[in-house]
């Protein structure tokens, strides 16, 4: 099971900084949590990414951000398969679930603020909006 460095995740953008911060406390109780507390702790996790990719996209939008349906589109992906591990956990069905829980999200979300957020803070700034 791999950790998600936040000092990996800091890309000097106060809103998206927060962001990151606090999906890495949400990600670390997901990874945590045994029994039933595992599918709240999942629930918790798809709802901060929604919240969290809201706020990346309006901030997106303020900065004229000219990649955002490529960005938006992969934050879509990444909900509806956060819901669908969601529904099996709910299923009773936790083996992927968990598996998505500490070996998926971690690669994910290293490449994804590597490969993403790292441009949209490059812009947020450059923008002035962040």
């Amino acid at each position: 099971m791999a950790d998600i460095p936040l000092a990996d995740l800091l890309l000097g953008v106060p809103e998206i900084d927060a962001d990151h911060a606090e999906a890495v406390a949400v990600w670390t109780e997901l990874k945590e949590a045994q029994g039933p507390a595992f599918v709240a702790a999942l629930e918790k996790w798809v709802a901060h990414l929604e919240a969290h990719f809201a706020r990346e996209e309006e901030l997106m939008k303020k900065a004229g951000y000219r990649d955002l349906p490529h960005h938006a589109s992969e934050h879509a992906r990444v909900v509806a398969e956060g819901k669908r591990f969601l529904d099996q956990a709910r299923a009773g069905r936790t083996m992927m679930a968990r598996a998505y829980a500490t070996d998926m999200i971690p690669d994910w979300f290293e490449r994804h603020v590597r490969m993403f957020d790292s441009e949209v803070a490059r812009v947020v700034k450059l923008a002035g909006v962040g």
